[in-house]
C-alpha cells in the first residue's frame, strides 16, 4: 500500500500552543466568526469547557487529513481530543466523494463549525485549520522530539523520494524523522488505524517537548506555524482561550479515536463506518458532556450511517462491544 504524499500528521498544535504562550502576545489572522445555526444542542453549551474543532490540510488546502475535536474543561484543567479518521463516510454532498476529509473543501471556512456542531451533537466554539506541509519546521523550530517507536518501520518509495527507516524504541526525531514517522503506514496491521495511533504518539510526545521550551523557542514555533493557520478565533477572545489553555498540563491531555471499522464501498474504495453508541460514549467522556449518550444527541441526521449499504450500516448500529465486525 503506498503512503500518499500528503499523508496527515499532528494536529494539537493550537491546543498545545495555547498552553505555553499565555505571557506571548502574538497575531493571527482571524475571520469573521461564522454564527452556528439554531439547534436545541448548541443552546447546552458549558460555559467551563471549550471546544476547538481542529483540522491539518494537505498542501493543496482541500482534503483535511487530521481532524480532532479538542475540549478543556476549564475547571479541572483536563484536555480530550477525540480523533475522527479521515476516511469516515457522512453523506454531507450529493457528489460521490463522501469521506469526511471533503467536507472542508465543500463546505468552507462559513458553515464547517456549524456542521460538526450539528452532526457530532456537541457545541463547538471554534475551527482551526493548519497547513500539514511544514511539519518539519515546527519540530525542528523545537529542536526535535523523543518518541518511542513501538515497531521496526521500512518503506521505500524511489518514486516519492522516500525513505523511512527505523527500528523500535526510543529515538529522537528531528524534522524530517517526525515526517517519516507520521507518514508510515504500510507496516501497520491495521494500516490507517495504526497510522492514527502513531499520531497520538507524536502529538504526546510534542506536547511535552513544548512544554519544557524557553520564551524564545516558543517565539520560534509560533513564527513557523501562524503562516500556516486559519482561524474563526476572534482578537478579542484570544487572551482568554490562551488564558484558559495555559492550565492544562501534557498529563491531563487523553487521546481517543471513534469507534467504528473500515469498510468497502460498492466502488472499492475503503471507508470508516462510525459506531453510534461508541460514537456517543466517547463524546460524553472526551468532549466534557454529562448525560450526551442518554440524550441521544450525536447525528440527529444520520449522515454517517449507509442504510442502503448493509456493511456500513451493521457498524453504526452494532453495539460497540461487538467490534470489530466479522
Amino acid at each position: 500500500m503506498k503512503i500518499r504524499s500528503h499523508s496527515s500528521v499532528f494536529i494539537l498544535l493550537l491546543a498545545v500552543l495555547f498552553a505555553l504562550a499565555v505571557s506571548a502576545p502574538f497575531r493571527i489572522s482571524a475571520s469573521e466568526r461564522i454564527p452556528l445555526q439554531t439547534h436545541s444542542v448548541l443552546a447546552s453549551r458549558h460555559p467551563r469547557v471549550i471546544r476547538v474543532l481542529v483540522m491539518g490540510c494537505d498542501a493543496s488546502d482541500r482534503l483535511t487529513d487530521s481532524i480532532f475535536l479538542v475540549s478543556l474543561q476549564k475547571e479541572s484543567g483536563s484536555m480530550g481530543v477525540v480523533q475522527i479518521p479521515r476516511d469516515t463516510y457522512a453523506n454531507y454532498t450529493e457528489r460521490d466523494y463522501k469521506k469526511l476529509n471533503g467536507a472542508w473543501s465543500a463546505l468552507g471556512a462559513s458553515a464547517i463549525r456549524s456542521f460538526y456542531s450539528q452532526n457530532l451533537g456537541v457545541p463547538i466554539d471554534h475551527f482551526l485549520v493548519l497547513n500539514l506541509s511544514n511539519l518539519r519546521h515546527l519540530v525542528d523550530a523545537v529542536g526535535g522530539v523523543d518518541i518511542e517507536i513501538p515497531q521496526d518501520m521500512d518503506y521505500s518509495d524511489p518514486a516519492q523520494d522516500l525513505e523511512i527507516h527505523f527500528q523500535k524504541g526510543v529515538a529522537h526525531l528531528d524534522g524530517k524523522a517526525a515526517e517519516e514517522f507520521v507518514r508510515y503506514r504500510s507496516g501497520y496491521v491495521n494500516a490507517d488505524l495504526g497510522r492514527l495511533d502513531a499520531q497520538k504518539l507524536f502529538m504526546r510526545a510534542f506536547a511535552m517537548r513544548l512544554q519544557n521550551l524557553s520564551t524564545g523557542q516558543v517565539w520560534r514555533v509560533l513564527a513557523a506555524s501562524l503562516t500556516a493557520l486559519q482561524t474563526d478565533i476572534p482578537i478579542t477572545e484570544l487572551g482568554r482561550t490562551v488564558t484558559a489553555f495555559s492550565a492544562c498540563q501534557a498529563e491531563n491531555i487523553r487521546f481517543c479515536t471513534m469507534p467504528g471499522q473500515a469498510v468497502r464501498g460498492r466502488s472499492g474504495a475503503w471507508y470508516y463506518s462510525l459506531n453510534r453508541e461508541g460514537a456517543e460514549r466517547v463524546l460524553e467522556e472526551f468532549s466534557f458532556s454529562p448525560g450526551f449518550a442518554e440524550k441521544k444527541l450525536f447525528d440527529p441526521q444520520e449522515i454517517f450511517d449507509r442504510k442502503d449499504h448493509a456493511d456500513f450500516h451493521k457498524i453504526y448500529i452494532a453495539p460497540e462491544v461487538a467490534l470489530p465486525l466479522e
